[in-house]
């Protein structure tokens, strides 16, 4: 039996007496709530398969309620702000499929736990201070002499899903990920500043788990997707950026091949997942990395103190948007020789080893 511990997830802010969990119907029997001293009252709602967020919301999780939803259904995993509505406290756990799914539940509940909103929001404001003066970024890997920069003169959008939860709208858990925008629109930027558009230009090698995002609810789409990009957990694969876009791939082992083949169809299918629009930040020590689709992928620092994330694709925008994971790779600010996030910020042991293996050009179909 996997417990949920609300009295120990610290990212819930103080003032609500009733929490509420919300399980996919396949963990009813698995899942229950130890009696928490913070809260006066608490309950387990189950939702039945074609249930929404939005549904439940309305029919059986009260205002003034901190809530943890539990499911792999997109459609529970996200409702409107005003559904929400500014006195629900909502945090989403996907949930993964197959054998290993109570085990990965159980992993990213504890993970709830260890999580201190404190230290990210410290962490958050640091990454965020530094890129501001930074005047641009660079992200290097050493072991392909990967290369790509970005200039920008004006504070650029970011936006940042650290710290603790928030009332009023859906935020994804485990905490801690921060967003930086690189397509100018804007798209969710929260700090005021204006904004223009950074063109990334050089080779980036992606490497690690990655996070699959659909604009619809597509999970069985997303879940082929995110299999087919599994070979990056191993392998890096080399991307050659031209002023924002990318437009060739190169692969280092069959595993990453099969990844670019997967790219070079998307891309195909729409020329905007072939954008880069962002970098994400990881900044959560205690959020683990796991095989299958899950934020908590990009939320966690990995083996660095902080990880980095190349962003492909635009939510309404383009069907999917990817979170690709620059494992191996250091940025830092244009000029600069101090690591911000990735690779360089690693402690010492935990540097990738300096070792190139065959690369192959893979035919992607990007021109």
């Amino acid at each position: 039996m996997i417990v949920v511990r609300p009295g120990a997830y610290r990212q819930y802010p103080a003032g609500h007496n009733r929490f509420a969990l919300v399980l996919e119907q396949r963990f009813r029997d698995h899942v229950r709530i130890e009696s928490p001293s913070r809260y006066g009252a608490w309950d387990t709602v189950t939702a039945e398969p074609g249930r929404t967020l939005t549904d439940v919301l309305r029919s059986d999780v009260p205002q003034d309620s901190d809530v943890l939803i539990v499911a792999q259904d997109d459609r529970l995993l996200t409702a409107p702000d005003s559904e929400v509505g500014p006195r629900r406290t909502v945090a989403a756990l996907r949930a993964g499929t197959g054998p290993l799914a109570l085990d990965q539940l159980g992993t990213l509940l504890t993970s709830l736990e260890k999580t201190d909103p404190e230290a990210l929001g410290l962490a958050d404001a640091a990454l965020g201070d530094a890129i501001a003066t930074s005047g641009g970024l660079v992200l290097e890997e050493a072991l392909t002499e990967s290369v790509a920069k970005m200039a920008f003169t004006a504070p650029v959008r970011s936006r940042t899903g650290t710290g603790a939860f928030r009332p009023g709208t859906v935020r994804s858990a485990p905490a801690g990920l921060r967003g930086l925008d690189l397509t100018g629109d804007g798209a969710g930027g929260t700090d005021g500043t204006g904004s223009t558009a950074v063109p990334v230009t050089g080779q980036i090698a992606v490497k690690g788990w990655p996070v699959v995002r659909a604009r619809e609810p597509r999970p069985a789409a997303c879940q082929e997707l995110f299999e087919k990009l599994t070979g990056l957990s191993h392998y890096p694969l080399v991307l050659t950026v031209e002023d924002g876009t990318v437009t060739d791939m190169k692969a280092t082992e069959p595993g990453t091949a099969t990844a670019a083949t997967a790219l070079a169809r998307l891309f195909a299918d729409d020329r905007g997942h072939a954008e880069v629009t962002g970098l994400e930040f990881g900044l959560n020590p205690a959020a683990p990395q796991l095989p299958f689709n899950s934020e908590s992928n990009a939320a966690s620092t990995g083996r660095a103190a902080v990880s980095v994330h190349l962003v492909l694709g635009e939510l309404p925008r383009t069907a999917f948007q990817l979170v690709l994971d620059c494992a191996t790779s250091s940025l830092t600010g244009l000029g600069g020789t101090a690591p911000l996030a990735g690779a360089g910020t690693a402690p010492a042991g935990q540097q990738p080893r300096r070792r190139m293996n065959r690369v192959t050009a893979a035919n992607c179909g990007c021109h």
